[in-house]
């Protein structure tokens, strides 16, 4: 359920990213999907530390999304999403 949870969250990071690209009109409302999958305790209470600096990183990317600076909200979607999936593939080898 864990990694499930963790999965989610990356695909919905993975879509504002896209959408960031494609400079869909639907920008603002992927970047609060995927912050919004970040709310909240996960499932196991083990992820707090990455899930913490995640969530700042995406909420910093929606500022910088809304102030028109993308290069910033990019660059700091894509430490989001690495970071993740870095988490993801540490327990994996668990």
């Amino acid at each position: 359920m864990r990694m499930a949870y963790l999965l989610r969250i990356h695909s919905y990071l993975d879509i504002a990213i896209v959408s960031m690209w494609t400079a869909s009109p639907r920008v603002d409302i992927m970047l609060g999907m995927a912050q919004a999958s970040l709310r909240g305790d996960g499932p196991g209470g083990e992820d707090d530390g990455p899930l913490r600096k995640i969530r700042t990183l995406v909420g910093e990317a929606r500022g910088y999304q809304a102030g028109g600076d993308f290069p910033a909200a990019m660059g700091r979607m894509r430490v989001a999403l690495d970071l993740l999936a870095l988490h993801i593939i540490r327990l994996s080898g668990e």
